[in-house]
């Protein structure tokens, strides 16, 4: 996983596209957020086991009281938090925005390849699609 974040980190780094590294920037926080997520569970499942067995051993059962008091944080998190949920979970997931920002560009790159849609290039002098009934001149000005 640290690996995965040093190679977004570099990509990151080398663009300049505002898009793409909004893509890069969301990849690379959920993959930190993910990697804290699981060492902080990691934690609470070593430890939580300890604790209760302590305060059980100790007979201080009003401990076990106060924990079960504890409420977890709002259930209505802020925008920020939602968002950095979102984007924690889809690293867990294993989704990619970057990825999903290539494919994305990808396919609307392939929906305008090969058409001009009537518009002159460089290469060519063709006109422009017009709504005007009248017929262009062909007199020089």
């Amino acid at each position: 996983m640290v690996e995965d974040i040093k190679a977004l980190q570099v990509k990151l780094d080398a663009t300049n596209d505002e898009d793409e590294q909004r893509a890069l920037e969301e990849d690379v926080t959920g993959k930190i957020l993910w990697l804290l997520w699981c060492g902080i569970c990691a934690e609470v499942d070593e430890l939580l086991p300890k604790v209760v067995n302590y305060i059980r051993r100790e007979g201080a059962m009003s401990g076990l009281l106060y924990i079960s008091t504890v409420k977890p944080p709002s259930t209505d998190p802020s925008d920020d938090q939602a968002h950095s949920q979102r984007i924690m979970y889809d690293a867990g997931a294993d989704i990619s925005k970057y990825e999903l920002w290539l494919d994305a560009r990808a396919r609307e790159q392939a929906k305008w390849s090969g058409t001009n849609r009537g518009t002159p290039t460089l290469d060519d002098q063709g006109t422009t699609p017009s709504t005007s009934r009248q017929t262009p001149s062909t007199a020089a000005v």
